[in-house]
């Protein structure tokens, strides 16, 4: 749309710093002769420009660039769980589509060296982070302490409840949902739920929305005919040399793993246990990392939209850094694809 062309080009202009701090916008007016649009596309692109904190208006004057909160630092922090890309999707390339052409720069370190940062070195040397939680209940202290010395920060992947930390996550409930309607539809009768992550005690997190979502879908298609909460427990907390007989005893014919990676650890253990997939199980994953392609057969999984998920994030950042008394919780959330592939194809 016209619109977002104008947004994205005066956007990029005062991320470069071609428009400085306080220095005057084009006119709608001028906008609608550059672009050749009508005054209504301009107002818009402007409007949007002010909702996201990068300029301001003056009655009778115009628009003007917003006050950046740091002028001279420009490198911004991304805090991962794993240095690999393996077992995460990979946000960086979304993060550099938004900063192509900027002098900012985005770098990368994991949770356990971010905590070994002192808030006043993360402040020296950093203008905001987006990081990635693993342990909320044991993090949140130390975040909100960032928070109050207004360090601009985003979470990925989690919203703790009430959280005043803007955030942006996949709509997990609705992926959780999606699959197990897939697997319903393929004629599965008995879903487990499987995951490794202890989410049971606070409910929070992704694992926990995906579980949310299989139960939504349990309900929605009046599946009654076993209890899909005590048969994920047991099922979790079976030994993994054990998972293959458990699975034939049960008589499970489909299983919704919480991600694609340990889908993949259950498809070695189903294979070396001579269970076949998907003739007797099948099995689905979540988050579509590339892993999903290259096992034999290749897993159905629900897919995130990583890039989307890096870009929303380093926008609500910079969005911090331009208005550094801005108090918002925004949660972006991003939508999610069904990827059907073998493992999950009825015979």
């Amino acid at each position: 749309m016209k619109y977002l062309e104008i947004y994205e080009d005066i956007k990029k202009q005062i991320l470069r710093r071609v428009l400085a701090p306080n220095a005057m916008v084009p006119s709608e007016k001028a906008l609608t002769i550059k672009y050749h649009v009508s005054r209504i596309t301009a107002k818009r692109a402007l409007n949007e420009l002010v909702h996201d904190g990068l300029i301001y208006r003056i009655q009778g004057r115009g628009s003007f660039v917003q006050e950046h909160g740091n002028l001279t630092n420009q490198q911004l922090l991304l805090v991962l769980p794993f240095s690999g890309k393996q077992e995460l999707g990979n946000y960086v390339a979304g993060i550099q589509e938004v900063l192509k052409d900027t002098t900012w720069k985005i770098f990368s370190i994991t949770n356990a060296e971010f905590f070994k940062l002192s808030i006043e070195q993360l402040k020296a040397t950093y203008a905001g982070a987006i990081y990635y939680p693993q342990n909320l209940n044991k993090e949140m202290p130390y975040l909100f302490n960032l928070y109050l010395s207004k360090f601009p920060l985003v979470l990925l992947d989690k919203t703790p409840p009430n959280s005043i930390i803007p955030s942006v996550i996949s709509d997990n409930v609705y992926g959780g949902f999606l699959a197990t309607k897939h697997l319903l539809e393929n004629n599965y009768k008995k879903i487990a739920f499987f995951g490794e992550t202890n989410f049971m005690q606070d409910f929070s997190g992704s694992t926990a929305d995906r579980f949310a979502g299989y139960i939504k879908a349990i309900r929605k298609y009046q599946v009654n005919h076993f209890d899909p909460i005590n048969l994920y427990l047991k099922l979790k907390n079976t030994p993994y040399d054990q998972i293959g007989s458990f699975i034939k005893s049960n008589k499970i014919d489909a299983i919704l793993s919480e991600n694609d990676v340990t889908a993949f650890r259950i498809l070695t253990l189903l294979q070396k246990s001579n269970i076949s997939i998907p003739q007797e199980v099948a099995l689905m994953g979540f988050d579509n990392l590339p892993l999903t392609q290259i096992t034999s057969p290749q897993l159905s999984s629900i897919s995130q939209d990583f890039n989307e998920l890096g870009a929303n994030a380093v926008n609500l950042l910079l969005r911090q850094i331009n208005d550094p008394n801005l108090l918002f919780n925004k949660q972006v959330v991003i939508n999610v694809k069904l990827i059907k592939r073998k493992s999950t194809e009825k015979k």
